[in-house]
């Protein structure tokens, strides 16, 4: 099957599946089961998004692809020190 992940099972860090809604390579559904998938093991997040619109290169949407990287980062790490910020390193969500 060419859309069987079930090798990545069971998942053995938590992470973030981020899937373009008209994505033409990998179907929607696949990587929705693929999320449901990883999620199964104990003390496994994984933190699946979509992106309306946007096929799998996020083509048109890449300002949504930074948001969504960079929230999660945040959410899983903390915000960008100042400093980092300021030499024009991890782009800030509220930008």
């Amino acid at each position: 099957n060419l859309y069987d992940f079930s090798f990545l099972a069971p998942c053995p860090s938590s992470g973030m599946i981020l899937q373009g809604t008209s994505d033409e390579i990998v179907p929607e559904a696949s990587a929705r089961d693929l999320a449901e998938t990883l999620k199964k093991p104990k003390n496994i997040e994984i933190d699946y998004r979509t992106i309306d619109g946007a096929n799998h290169f996020f083509e048109n949407h890449l300002e949504d692809f930074v948001f969504a990287i960079d929230d999660y980062l945040t959410k899983r790490l903390g915000p960008a020190p100042a400093a980092l910020e300021q030499k024009g390193g991890r782009p800030r969500a509220a930008r």
